[in-house]
């Protein structure tokens, strides 16, 4: 190792000196019966790695000991097996959280490999309590199949495989256990794509690191916890690495280059451009090819999220060109840069491939044929040990499953991100398409439980209009998703896919039902009024009230309060124009006339946390969310029958309860 050269400082680390590796591709070991199947198997052993050139090798955990895993390169349509076998030492060689669901008596290695994106049944999905440990010694409650079955029938697409095991997440795909799973169809071959040495998978990850070139990850969150090893609510390392190397380098031709991009860090999210400001032109997104391309200047991606980019390299020969990163959440001077381009490469032959001017067919879904549609909250709380822990829909993962659609049947889901910071939602099994977004009031939904729109429907941004199974839910906003349950029945799961939040059960299981007819269910036959009264003309906001006794508000201060009785006004010109006679629900929501006022994000942390370089809390990430009005006509109301009520996020507070009804320590305790 050079002797200037510091792992723990990126400041002296030479950027773009190692050449982008691109991940070998996995071969069939044989194959499986007279259909000739494909075979696959896959070692998930310790090994070492070079990060850099500079750096010593690393330990890390890799399938056949390769960082990334090699590229499963699949046919729509044609099935395959794969076997990941667990040869990893009994110890785990990052901190280990033995406070989590199934770490606290369960041994310290576990694995499962979940294929993300996959249209795949249950048993083969990797579902998180499906975990075994080396040589099947032991398995999780959901263990049924040592070998992974794949029918690969859904479009082709970039999907990915990667560790999945519960509470170990974040380290076992921070040590490496990830990779390309390429699936291709017909419609890839006639495209005339950018294909072999001019295709490249992108794995863009963050690491931090020792003084010695060892993986550095947090054994404790920058603030005071009475555990130890803990988790912390979120890491972000100091340095970028692209499919294994520290800020490489690619040298390119003067022609078009095909690359499928991946975020899979745990926490860090990225919005790619080229330094040159020249566009880039999309063919895909998570769930496969667009209807037509589009040109784009940047692109923005989540922890999971993909997208398929073409860049035309033609018009920069000997030009050197940097990947760059303008995400704001956590950016620093080293973690703008991501890897450079170098357009240094003599053409070896005439480029004909094309960027067609339609791809894949359009397939959309459309809102009247949903049979449900759910209001999903994501909150905040903290644990038993004081520690922030994020919600969904106000359950940790152990409590009952509410999450059931039906087999063949279309739903809408609205998540309500009551929190400070946006989070990546992943549902498994399915694509999805996103059909808005929509700002609200989070001070009254906290307070009340009210779900007031401040603002228009805002549609998905250029760059996410395609297929997706990994959503952004913005802070303050309601997303809203349309998705189809089709073709498997079974266990499956949703959750937020920052690996330190889906290990502290932000994380929820799903149960597609068959054989059951897709209704709304009895207790979310609530009626649901859209307020817009009289004298508010185009100041108006949109309100919608529900009564739901399942959950309760979350409140930032403990305030006494007298009761009271919500009372819902409607416009009387509305009313008398309605064809049906209609009692609106005066059932309070919640029985405190008080005005509460939300404590600062900022302040709390600049009191309570101490930073470090090395492990970035969730929460450095101070948003100013402004709210705007809706214009919409003061006489105009929607009577909404037979929705999910609008669940209201939870309580930190004892003192706002009855006796009988206290809940858990961690259900009382702020922490923002």
């Amino acid at each position: 190792m050079t002797k200037e050269v510091n792992p723990t400082e990126p400041a002296t680390i030479p950027k773009f000196v190692d050449a982008l590796p691109k991940p070998v591709t996995a071969k069939p070991k044989y194959y499986k019966g007279q259909q000739r199947k494909d075979y696959y198997e896959l070692k998930m052993i310790q090994a070492e790695h070079s990060f850099h050139k500079d750096f010593p090798k690393s330990i890390i955990w890799g399938y056949n000991g390769l960082y990334p895993g090699p590229t499963i390169e699949a046919t729509k349509d044609k099935s395959i097996y794969v076997r990941y076998k667990n040869l990893l030492p009994l110890q785990h060689f990052l901190p280990v959280d033995y406070t989590l669901h199934a770490a606290n008596d369960s041994k310290e290695v576990r694995t499962v490999t979940h294929l993300h994106g996959a249209n795949v049944d249950w048993e083969s999905d990797g579902h998180p309590e499906a975990w075994y440990t080396r040589d099947y010694a032991q398995t999780g409650p959901k263990f049924s199949k040592e070998i992974h079955e794949y029918t690969n029938h859904q479009p082709g697409a970039t999907l990915w495989y990667h560790d999945h095991a519960m509470a170990l997440t974040r380290l076992n795909v921070y040590a490496g256990l990830a990779g390309f799973y390429l699936l291709r169809d017909s419609l890839e071959e006639r495209s005339n794509l950018p294909c072999g040495d001019y295709e490249y998978p992108i794995l863009i990850q963050d690491k931090s690191f020792n003084e010695d070139g060892s993986l550095f990850y947090p054994d404790e969150p920058p603030f005071p916890v009475p555990v130890h090893p803990s988790i912390t609510p979120g890491f972000v390392g100091n340095t970028i690495v692209v499919n294994g190397k520290v800020w490489p380098y690619l040298n390119v031709e003067p022609r078009k280059y095909r690359f499928r991009f991946l975020n899979g860090s745990n926490r860090r999210g990225y919005v790619i451009s080229l330094s040159n400001d020249e566009p880039m032109t999309q063919i895909g997104t998570d769930g496969g090819f667009l209807t037509v391309p589009k040109e784009i200047q940047s692109v923005e991606l989540l922890p999971a999220e993909r997208t398929d980019i073409i860049i035309d390299f033609s018009k920069y020969e000997g030009q050197e060109i940097t990947l760059v990163n303008s995400d704001e959440d956590f950016i620093d001077e080293y973690t703008r840069e991501i890897m450079k381009f170098n357009v240094c490469l003599p053409l070896k032959c005439e480029d004909t491939s094309e960027i067609p001017e339609r791809l894949a067919v359009s397939m959309d879904l459309h809102s009247h044929d949903a049979h449900i549609e759910r209001h999903l909250p994501l909150t905040a709380t903290t644990d038993d040990f004081g520690r922030p822990m994020l919600l969904l829909n106000n359950r940790m993962y152990h409590d009952p499953t509410t999450e059931k659609p039906a087999l063949d049947s279309i739903e809408i889901w609205n998540f309500i991100n009551a929190t400070q910071f946006d989070h990546p939602i992943h549902l498994h099994l399915i694509q999805f398409k996103i059909l808005e977004r929509r700002p609200f009031n989070m001070v009254l939904y906290q307070n009340e439980g009210r779900l007031e729109f401040t603002g228009p429907p805002e549609g998905p941004h250029d760059y996410e209009r395609g297929w997706k199974d990994t959503v952004k839910a913005e802070a303050g906003k309601v997303t809203k998703i349309i998705m189809h349950w089709k073709d498997y029945a079974g266990n499956y799961m949703w959750h937020c896919h920052f690996l330190e939040h889906e290990d502290h059960d932000m994380m929820r299981p799903i149960l597609v039902m068959k054989d059951v007819h897709p209704v709304q269910e009895p207790h979310a036959e609530i009626q649901h009024e859209v307020e817009h009264s009289q004298d508010q003309h185009h100041e108006d906001s949109t309100i919608v009230t529900s009564n739901n006794e399942h959950t309760v508000p979350l409140l930032i201060t403990t305030p006494h309060f007298t009761p009271t009785e919500e009372i819902v006004e409607y416009s009387q010109d509305s009313l008398q124009t309605d064809e049906k006679a209609y009692t609106p629900q005066t059932i309070p929501l919640l029985t405190s006339t008080q005005t509460i006022t939300r404590s600062n994000e900022t302040s709390y942390l600049e009191e309570n946390v101490e930073y470090n370089q090395l492990s970035s809390p969730l929460l450095n990430n101070t948003q100013n969310i402004t709210f705007s009005k809706a214009e919409l006509p003061d006489h105009q109301i929607h009577n909404v029958t037979g929705i999910n009520s609008i669940p209201q996020p939870i309580f930190p507070s004892t003192e706002l309860q009855p006796p009988q009804q206290r809940m858990a320590t961690r259900r009382r305790r702020r922490w923002y």
